[in-house]
């Protein structure tokens, strides 16, 4: 069998069981003949997440390396060229230039430097270069969080509205589209129970520099307001999807369910 192209994107809020499924798909997709990609959370190759990712317009990565001659051979080496932007992950960069990328830094929530109007045309950018490079490939695509959770969270905790998010989001879908995109949304019955039940798994820690974040960035509704944004958006329909419903840890059900509609029907398959 001849393998299949197509991205498939998992979603949800922490606690909803993101990682299970995703690793769940990833081991049947084989079955059906299709070579698949795996992209977790915080992974370089995902377009959407700026982990550790400087987004620098052109002219001032050029200041940048004409201030730091020493380290500009590196610098060139490691970035990636996307529109009138430079993208480098600053944790892999010349320590002597590691706190000049922080100004630039996309993924830093608490960086107010990257304004709502400075990362989306930045954030954008990557994207399409992402779509460019990947859209010959026949491999199946499995990403973690790379088309809401990301983006909308690096929005929010920059002020966005309602509306620049939701704009935001329908220019992502429009630009995966020759990827033939497919989105899995897990949910709870609210976002109260889905981070109760990621503070079981992840433990107290996690939950607690959670709180902080939220608190010191003024988003203590971070979450609420993503879940009614993200079934706002995939209400609309700006591309194919599923919604499963999480409850506890009843993973047989919605493995049973993602099963029968996204693998064995292969619903995906519109060349």
């Amino acid at each position: 069998m001849i393998p299949i192209k197509r991205l498939i994107l998992v979603e949800g809020l922490p606690g909803t069981g993101k990682t299970t499924i995703i690793e769940w798909i990833a081991n049947r997709l084989p079955e059906k003949g299709e070579h698949v990609n795996l992209l977790f959370e915080g992974d370089s190759h995902i377009p959407c997440d700026f982990y550790e990712t400087a987004g620098i317009p052109q002219a001032a990565f050029d200041e940048i390396c004409n201030n730091n001659p020493e380290s500009a051979a590196d610098l060139n080496k490691q970035a990636l060229y996307a529109e009138d932007y430079v993208f480098l992950r600053i944790d892999e960069s010349p320590a002597c230039v590691q706190s000049i990328l922080r100004r630039w830094d996309m993924g830093d929530e608490m960086n107010q430097m990257v304004t709502v109007t400075d990362y989306i045309p930045c954030a954008m950018a990557r994207i399409k270069h992402w779509v460019q490079s990947v859209k010959n490939d026949c491999s199946t695509t499995l990403i973690d969080s790379g088309f809401l959770q990301n983006p909308i969270n690096e929005l929010l905790f920059r002020g966005a509205t309602d509306h620049q998010v939701e704009t935001f989001i329908r220019e992502i879908a429009i630009e995966f589209e020759p990827l033939h995109p497919f989105c899995v949304y897990l949910y709870r019955n609210s976002a109260k129970e889905a981070l109760s039940f990621a503070e079981h798994v992840k433990g107290k820690e996690w939950a607690e520099r959670v709180r902080d974040l939220l608190r010191q960035s003024g988003q203590e509704n971070l979450f609420e307001r993503r879940f009614k944004l993200e079934m706002r958006l995939l209400t609309a329909e700006l591309l194919p999807h599923i919604c499963c419903e999480i409850k506890s840890d009843d993973w047989p059900y919605a493995k049973e369910y993602i099963n029968r509609l996204l693998i064995n029907k292969d619903i995906l398959c519109k060349n």
